[in-house]
This record gives C-alpha cells, structure tokens and sequence, in this order.
C-alpha cells in the first residue's frame, strides 16, 4: 500500500468512524495514544506509521513531531525529516530529550559544532533519570574528538552539499549563457511580489529576479497559491453545505472535504519547496555579487517603497475626501430609517457545550475538536472559576438548539447539552425559555 493510500484510508477511518458514526472517542480507540503505547514498549519501527499519518494531518503540532523524531532517530534515521520533526517540536513543554535527539542529527551529519552545543544544552536541561538513560559522555567525547559513530544521512551519501551547490553554479553559467524565455502570468506581471531573499535583500517586482530557474520556481509557487484559494473556497462551501445536508448526506461531504484538506496539504508543501528553490537560487546570486552592486539594489528597492507609500497615501486621502458625510434634510432622513422590528430582541441565545476544561484538554480531546470543527466553527471562552468553556452554534430558540444537539451528539461528543446565555452571560435555559417562548 502506498504512503498515499495508508495515509487516505488513515484519515477516512479516524474522521468518518469518530465524527459521523457517532463512535465514543475514549483514548484506548485514539491512534495517537496507541503509537504512544508502542513507544512506552520501545516499539519504534511500530510506532513510526502512525506517527507519520498524524504529522502529515498535523504538520505544526509539536509533540507529533516529537513523537515522530524518537522514532526516526531511535532506528537511527538520521535524515532531514528527522531533523526537521524536532526542531519543529522544540518549545518549553517539550521534553528535554529532543535536545539529545536533535544533536545526534547533527552528529551524524558530521556538524561537530552543533552536536555538542545541543548535547550540552541536553545536560544542563534534563534530569539526571533521563541522561541515565543515554550514552551523553560518550557522545560528548565523540565530538569532541570528531568522530562520527552514526550511519550517515541517506541523503548526504548520496550528493554532498558542496556537489549540488557546485551543480546550480553550473546551471546559473549556462542560463546567463542563454537566457530562458519565460511567459509571465498576466496576474503577476504588474504586481508587488514582497519576496524576501535574505536579510538585506527583498524582491519587489518580477524584474528584479536574476535567474531564470528561480524566476520560474517562483511563478509555479505563484500559480499554486491561486490553485490553493480555490481549494480553500471549495472546502468552505462544503462546510456551509454541511449544515443543511440530509443525514444520508453528510459522510459524502465530510469525506469531500478530506480530500479537498489532502489537497491543501499537497499544495501548501509543493509552495513551500518551490519558494525555498527561488530564494536558494537567488541567494547564490548575490553571495557572489560586489558589495557596491548589493547597495546600489538595496537604493533602488528603497526609493520604490517610498514611491509606493507616497501613492497609498495619496489615494487614502482621496477616499477620505470621497466619504465625508452628507447632511439629509429631516424629512428624508425619516423615510430612510428602517422599520422598527415587531418583537424586540431579548438577547437571548442558546449554544451547545462540548466541553470545560481547567486545563489543556486531554490529547484525544483536542483531536475530536479538530475533526469537529471541520464542520462547525468552535468558540470558547473562560468563566469567573478559571474553566474554558467550547462552544457550537448561536441560536434564538431552544427547538433549534435542540436539533443541533442531536446533530452534534452524532458526530461524536455524547455528551454535548444545551447552554443559554442573555447579553453574554449565563442563565439557566429554564429561565431563557421563559423569556423566549413568552
């Protein structure tokens, strides 16, 4: 089975099972804490799967990415997912051991430096149990002494560092040879690009480009953030369509919108990857250049913004001008004014609870929320004792909010139950309905 297919029939099987079967997400059925449990058995290889699966739905989530750099680094592959999984989890509820795993990314990569700064910060960090549990001193010493215990990185056996940079020189002399033409999107021809190459260096304009490989890397990360908005429409549609769907409808949008989500994961990589090609290209550009020649760009870069907020400026002014007030007389002004509505409102609205929590919500918690809240949007708040209070739904009366609690309740919190509120606070729904239903 491809990493495509495990990953899609992952992904059916946890939103659709847990959302819209209405199963009970109790914690011994959630996946995470079933590869958790194969890491407490030192089941790495395992483990790895999954972990994999629930990094590619939650790229930013950082004990994923913790859980996923223990297993790559504990059947030591010592590559850049690796490397890149843990330093995506560092923060300070991390455990200190990332640290340890991290330098022996490094290690392994033969960056002695780094190794033994993130070894060191590993030992003032962590708790003498945990650096029991490691051979710390005698990586240290590794290091020290550069000498490398670990396979090394597939990827860096494979074309050194040195040979690709050598390679895009090489690429770079032939294109300056013969330049490639390249067909400008009509979007994008007279736009403010606003891209960063380094610390000194910022694009304004397609023109200020200087290689063609980089330029057509940017315009395919261009034309796939037009292709993510539509994506990105499409699934917010689907979520509206939601809400009014019959029963027998529902997991055929729900699994819609999965898809139409892989897509946005697919697309969102393809930009990154295509963006960092530019800037690397371009970068290579101007580490080559004089120092006359950077500032001299630099001016020029300055002297249009300056432009720029000159004319934005000028065209604020303007609108401000175009929107100063008119005086009615009296008697318009009255025909104008809208009716007066027939019943007033009570401000009284009634929203269905999913949960309270003192404290982060427990992982499988905040795994169903994720799943639920690609239907409905989900609000919270915190009351007078310190609890936070998730909420779905503003609704004017309790026939509705009765309806939506079924709803929810079906697509995985049992427990779910209506609260009323008047002007933001909470009162008994007793004594909302005595308001509402007169």
């Amino acid at each position: 089975m491809t990493t495509f297919h495990r990953t899609t029939s992952f992904l059916l099987l946890f939103l659709v099972g847990l959302c819209f079967f209405g199963k009970t997400a109790l914690a011994q059925n959630d996946p995470e804490q079933l590869a958790k449990d194969l890491i407490e058995e030192e089941k790495y290889t395992e483990a790895l799967p999954y972990f994999k699966d629930l990094v590619h739905l939650y790229p930013q989530n950082k004990e994923l990415n913790y859980y996923l750099g223990v297993c790559l680094a504990e059947t030591e592959q010592f590559g850049r997912e690796t490397k890149e999984a843990l330093q995506i989890s560092l923060g300070k509820d991390t455990p200190a051991k990332s640290l340890y795993y991290l330098a022996q990314c490094f290690h392994a990569e033969g960056n002695y430096t780094e190794a033994l700064s993130y070894y060191k910060q590993f030992d003032d960090e962590a708790k003498n149990r945990v650096k029991r549990s490691t051979n710390l001193d005698e990586l240290i010493e590794f290091s020290e002494k550069q000498i490398n215990p670990f396979r090394k990185p597939e990827q860096q056996v494979d074309i050194e560092q040195d040979v690709k940079e050598e390679e895009i020189q090489k690429i770079d002399t032939l294109e300056k040879q013969k330049p490639i033409k390249i067909e400008i999107p009509a979007g994008l021809e007279d736009s403010l690009i606003n891209f960063q190459i380094n610390s000194t260096i910022k694009y304004l304009k397609i023109e200020h480009f200087k290689n063609s490989k980089s330029l057509q890397a940017f315009i395919q990360a261009w034309q796939n953030e037009q292709e993510l908005n539509q994506i990105l429409t499409k699934t917010n549609n689907l979520r509206d369509k939601y809400h009014s769907a019959l029963a027998n409808e529902k997991e055929d949008i729900a699994n819609k919108i999965l898809t139409l989500e892989k897509e946005t994961y697919s697309k969102n990589q393809a930009i990154n990857e295509q963006y960092f090609e530019a800037r690397k290209r371009e970068i290579n550009y101007w580490e080559q250049a004089g120092q006359e020649d950077i500032q001299s760009f630099s001016k020029k870069i300055k002297t249009l913004e300056d432009s720029i907020r000159q004319a934005r400026e000028a065209e604020r002014i303007k609108k401000l001008e175009a929107e100063k007030p008119v005086v009615l007389p009296d008697s318009l002004v009255k025909n104008l004014m809208p009716d007066e509505p027939a019943t007033a409102d009570h401000g009284v609205t009634y929203k269905i609870q999913i949960g309270a929590y003192s404290k982060t919500p427990p992982d499988w918690v905040q795994r169903l929320f994720e799943k639920l809240s690609v239907i409905r949007r989900i609000d919270q708040y915190t009351d007078e004792n310190g609890v936070t209070v998730y909420t779905v739904g503003e609704l004017k009366s309790y026939d509705d909010a009765l309806q939506m609690q079924s709803q929810v309740r079906t697509e995985g919190v049992k427990d779910a139950f209506i609260a009323a509120y008047k002007n933001g606070t909470r009162i008994p729904v007793k004594e909302a309905r005595s308001i509402t239903e007169g």
